[in-house]
């Protein structure tokens, strides 16, 4: 992988607000950050324990929405030594989940240039659906 193929050049597409993707090289070491999409989550599960007029003030600050915020979902790739290390799997492509601005790993994976059976390693950071989602086949939970 070399960074020339991984950066987003000219406009972002009407479908991406933000590139979908940022790389940087540390020594012989290359990492990129792909974009999995957004979950829309509702406010009040930020900082859940706070008060709910402290929440809306901050929010309010920040210049963010008071009912609902857009959590980034993104997952990291890792090649060095020949090989490419894929730091969680992000949410996958489960249709009954109804999220049409996540799940997009796999197409950002591809117009990244990395083929996924180049893919060495699989590190999870933890379970959460939007870290090991990518790993289901077929939707299977179990």
């Amino acid at each position: 992988m070399s960074l020339e193929n991984t950066a987003h050049t000219g406009r972002p597409r009407l479908d991406e607000l933000v590139p979908s993707r940022y790389a940087v090289r540390i020594g012989e070491i290359d990492v990129l950050v792909i974009s999995d999409g957004v979950l829309p989550l509702p406010t009040a599960m930020l900082g859940h324990n706070a008060e709910p007029a402290a929440r809306a003030a901050w929010l309010g600050d920040m210049f963010l929405p008071q009912d609902a915020f857009d959590w980034a979902l993104n997952v990291v790739v890792v090649r060095s030594g020949g090989q490419t290390i894929l730091i969680d799997a992000g949410l996958g492509l489960d249709p009954d989940l109804n999220l049409p601005r996540a799940g997009q790993l796999m197409k950002r994976l591809a117009a990244a240039g990395i083929d996924l059976a180049s893919v060495t390693d699989v590190v999870l950071t933890h379970m959460h659906m939007d870290h090991v989602g990518g790993l289901l086949v077929d939707g299977v939970r179990e």
